[in-house]
C-alpha cells in the first residue's frame, strides 16, 4: 500500500508538470514545443499526400525558358522592358482572365525607350493597359525601419511622400479600442510602384512575412500595417495584402472596402467574414507542391507564342512570379512539401484556399489546454489500476488520439498532437522514467560541478570526452591581460559593499565579451584583472584577430560602462589596460582533486604580465608582441619599441594598433 501511495504521488507530480509545462512554455512564447507541433502537421500532411482541386489560379512564370528566350530574341536582359508585361496583361484579359496580380514591383521608372519628354514609351504603354483593364494588382516591397527609410536621398523620400495613391486601399477599423491587442507584420514605409501604374491599379504587398520557428513558410500576412501612414494620420495604417486583394477581385468585391475588427481578428468585405490569428496571418492549407498544383505558364510561351491561346483562363486568376528555374532571382521557401518552393506559389494557394475555403482552422489555446487535461487525467485514471492488463489500455490513449488527430486535419481541423501524445505516454512508463530522471540528476550533478570552475563550452568538451581527471598539455595560444589603470586607488574610496558591485558588473560585461562573443577562456579574475585565453580548449585557426577583436571591443565597451557607472552612482571613470601575446603554454586541469582550474602556466602567460603592466608606463591601452603582430591579418600596428621586460634576456619588440582599427 505504501509502494501505491508513492507512486500515485509521482503521477500527481508528472500531470501538474506536463500541464504546467505546456502552459508556461505557450503563454511566455518559448518555441520548443511549438517547433515539434509543426514537424507534426508536416507529416500529416506528407501522409495525407497531395489534394485533387479544380485550380482557380495560374502561373505566370518568369523561368530559364523566359529569360533566355527574351535575351535571345529581344536582346532584352533581366529586369525586362515593361512593354512585355503591358502585352501580357492585354493578352490574358482578351483570353478571359479575371484578375492579374504581380509578384513583382515597379517602384522606380524605366530607363528603356525614353522618348522626347523624358517619360519612357514602356511606362506609358503599361499605363495605358492597366487604365483599361482594372483588375491587376501591383506589388510592393517594405522598408523595415524607419532608419532605411530616412536614408533616402530627399528628392526619392518627397516622391515616396506625395505617392499616397495606395492609401484609399486601407482597411477601415471595426472595435478600434481592441486595436492595441493586435501585432501585425509592421513596416515603415511601403514602396510603391511609380504614380503612374499606382494611380490606376491597387498596390500591395507580396511579402510571405515572418517565418514558423523552423524556418518553414505555412502562413501569410492577409493584413499589415505601415508606420508612416499611421504616424501622418492618412489612414489606419493596415493595408490588405495582394493575395486578399487579388480574392476580392476574383469575387467582384470592392476592394475601397476592406473592414477588419481587431476584437475578432476577422476582414469583412461585401458581407463574408475572415477570420485570421491575432497577428493578421492566415494559415496556409498546403494541397502539394506548387508546380503539381497550380498550371504553371511560362512567360514568354504565353506573351509570344500561340502555345496557351486555347487554354482556358476564363474566370481565373493569373499571378506573375519567378520560377524555381529563374537562376539568380531567387525566391525560395521551405513548405509541408518542398524544399525550394517559389514564393509564388504561396500566394496562389493563399488564394486558392480563400476561394475553396479551405482555410486551416486550429483550436485555440484554451480548447488545446482542455484537450490535454483530459488526455493527461484518463492517463493518471489507467495508470492508478494495480492489474497490468488494465494499465495497458492507458497506451491506447494516445494511439487513438493520433488517428483522431488526423481525421480531424483531414477535414482542415488542426489539433496539437505533440505534446499530448508525448506526455500521455510518459506517465505510463513512469518507473522507467523515474530511472532516467534519477541518472539525469546525477549528470547534472557532476556537470554543475564542472560549470563552477570552466567555461560552459570547455565543461562540456570535459564531459563529452570524459577529461574530468588532472592532466595537462603544451598549447600555442593567445593570452590576454586587461587590468584598471589605478583601480586601488579609486577602491580605497568605496565601501566594501560598492567594490564588489563595480566589479561584479564590469567583470560581468567583460566576460560577455569574451566568452559569448568572441569564444575566449576566461582563465582567471584576481582583484580586477582578467586573463584569457584563446586558441584553448578549441582552436579555430584565427586567434589573433579574434583576440584583438575582442580588446577592441573590450575598449568601447568601456564607454558604456562609464556612462553606466554614473547611473550606479559612482563618481569616477575607468581607464584599462591590455597586454597582449602569443607563445607555448602548458595547460589542463590544474588543481586538487577537490578543486581544479582549466588554466595555463608558463613564461607566455608572465610576459603578458608584464606586457600588460608597460601600458601606463607607455600611456598606451593596448601593447602587444612581435608574436601577436606577425600572425595578425586583419590589422595593422605601430612599432613602439624594444623593451626589456622581467623574466627576459632580450628586449621585447612592442606594437600598439594603429589608431585606424579602432572604429573597425
Amino acid at each position: 500500500m505504501k509502494i501505491f501511495k508513492f507512486k500515485l504521488k509521482i503521477i500527481h507530480i508528472l500531470f501538474i508538470l506536463f500541464l504546467s509545462i505546456y502552459l508556461i512554455t505557450y503563454l511566455f512564447n518559448n518555441p520548443w514545443i511549438e517547433i515539434f507541433e509543426l514537424k507534426t502537421l508536416d507529416l500529416r500532411y506528407r501522409i495525407r499526400g497531395e489534394k485533387k482541386i479544380n485550380s482557380k489560379v495560374v502561373i505566370i512564370a518568369i523561368d530559364e525558358n523566359s529569360l533566355i528566350n527574351m535575351s535571345t530574341q529581344f536582346n532584352d536582359e533581366w529586369p525586362w522592358n515593361r512593354e512585355h508585361y503591358a502585352r501580357m496583361i492585354a493578352k490574358l484579359f482578351k483570353l478571359g482572365i479575371k484578375t492579374i496580380g504581380f509578384d513583382v514591383s515597379f517602384t522606380t521608372p524605366s530607363e528603356s525607350n525614353i522618348m522626347s519628354n523624358g517619360k519612357s514609351k514602356d511606362d506609358v504603354l503599361l499605363s495605358a493597359i492597366l487604365r483599361k483593364y482594372n483588375k491587376v494588382v501591383l506589388g510592393t516591397y517594405l522598408t523595415v525601419k524607419k532608419q532605411n527609410f530616412e536614408e533616402y536621398n530627399d528628392k526619392f523620400k518627397e516622391e515616396l511622400e506625395k505617392n499616397r495613391f495606395y492609401l484609399k486601399y486601407s482597411f477601415k477599423l471595426k472595435n478600434p479600442e481592441y486595436l492595441p491587442l493586435f501585432f501585425p507584420l509592421t513596416a515603415y514605409k511601403i514602396i510603391p510602384p511609380i504614380p503612374e501604374f499606382s494611380s490606376l491599379a491597387p498596390a500591395s504587398t507580396y511579402e510571405i512575412g515572418q517565418l514558423d520557428p523552423d524556418g518553414v513558410a505555412r502562413s501569410l500576412p492577409l493584413i499589415f500595417k505601415e508606420n508612416w501612414a499611421a504616424e501622418k494620420g492618412y489612414s489606419t495604417g493596415l493595408f490588405p495584402h495582394m493575395d486578399l486583394i487579388l480574392y476580392a477581385f476574383y469575387k467582384d468585391y470592392d476592394v475601397n472596402k476592406f473592414i477588419f475588427d481587431p476584437k475578432n481578428y476577422s476582414i469583412e468585405v461585401n458581407g463574408e467574414t475572415i477570420k485570421t490569428d491575432k497577428n493578421g496571418f492566415y494559415l496556409l492549407n498546403f494541397y502539394g507542391k506548387g508546380s503539381d498544383i497550380f498550371d504553371t505558364i511560362s512567360f514568354y510561351d504565353l506573351v509570344y507564342t500561340n502555345k496557351y491561346d486555347n487554354y482556358d483562363f476564363k474566370g481565373k486568376v493569373a499571378i506573375l512570379g519567378y520560377s524555381a528555374t529563374a537562376k539568380g532571382l531567387y525566391d525560395l521557401r521551405i513548405t509541408p512539401f518542398s524544399n525550394d518552393e517559389p514564393g509564388v506559389y504561396l500566394h496562389a494557394t493563399a488564394v486558392q484556399n480563400l476561394i475553396n475555403k479551405d482555410k486551416i482552422q486550429r483550436i485555440n489555446f484554451f480548447y488545446s489546454v482542455i484537450i490535454l487535461f483530459s488526455l493527461l487525467f484518463l492517463s493518471l485514471l489507467f495508470s492508478m489500476f494495480k492489474k497490468v492488463s488494465i494499465k495497458i489500455f492507458s497506451f491506447s490513449i494516445p494511439t487513438l488520439y493520433i488517428f483522431i488527430s488526423y481525421f480531424l486535419f483531414k477535414n482542415n481541423i488542426w489539433v496539437d498532437t505533440f505534446y499530448p501524445v508525448v506526455s500521455t505516454l510518459i506517465i505510463p512508463v513512469v518507473d522507467t522514467v523515474q530511472s532516467v530522471l534519477k541518472e539525469s540528476k546525477e549528470k547534472k550533478k557532476i556537470k554543475s560541478f564542472f560549470f563552477k570552475y570552466v567555461p560552459d563550452f570547455v565543461a562540456q568538451k570535459l564531459l563529452d570526452q570524459g577529461k574530468t581527471e588532472l592532466g595537462g598539455e603544451k598549447k600555442e595560444v593567445v593570452i590576454i591581460m586587461s587590468d584598471i589603470v589605478g583601480f586601488t586607488e579609486k577602491s580605497e574610496k568605496l565601501s566594501p559593499e560598492e567594490v564588489v558591485r563595480f566589479l561584479n558588473y564590469y567583470l560581468s560585461e567583460m566576460a560577455d565579451i569574451i566568452r559569448n562573443k568572441y569564444y575566449g577562456t576566461i582563465d582567471k579574475f584576481i582583484g580586477d584583472l582578467i586573463m584569457a585565453i584563446f586558441g584553448a580548449p578549441i582552436e579555430f585557426g584565427d586567434e589573433v584577430d579574434r583576440a584583438i577583436s575582442c580588446a577592441l571591443d573590450m575598449r568601447k565597451k568601456l564607454k558604456e560602462i562609464n556612462i553606466k557607472l554614473k547611473e550606479m552612482g559612482f563618481d569616477f571613470e575607468v581607464n584599462a589596460g591590455i597586454g597582449m601575446h602569443y607563445g607555448e603554454v602548458i595547460i589542463g586541469n590544474i588543481g586538487a582533486d577537490f578543486r581544479m582550474d582549466y588554466t595555463c602556466i608558463g613564461d607566455t602567460v608572465n610576459t603578458t604580465s608584464r606586457i600588460e603592466h608597460l601600458t601606463r608606463d607607455l600611456n598606451q591601452w593596448l601593447i602587444v608582441t612581435e608574436e601577436i603582430v606577425k600572425r595578425a591579418k586583419k590589422f595593422n600596428f605601430e612599432y613602439i619599441g624594444d623593451f626589456k621586460v622581467k623574466g627576459k634576456k632580450l628586449p621585447l619588440k612592442l606594437y600598439a594598433i594603429k589608431e585606424g582599427d579602432l572604429n573597425e
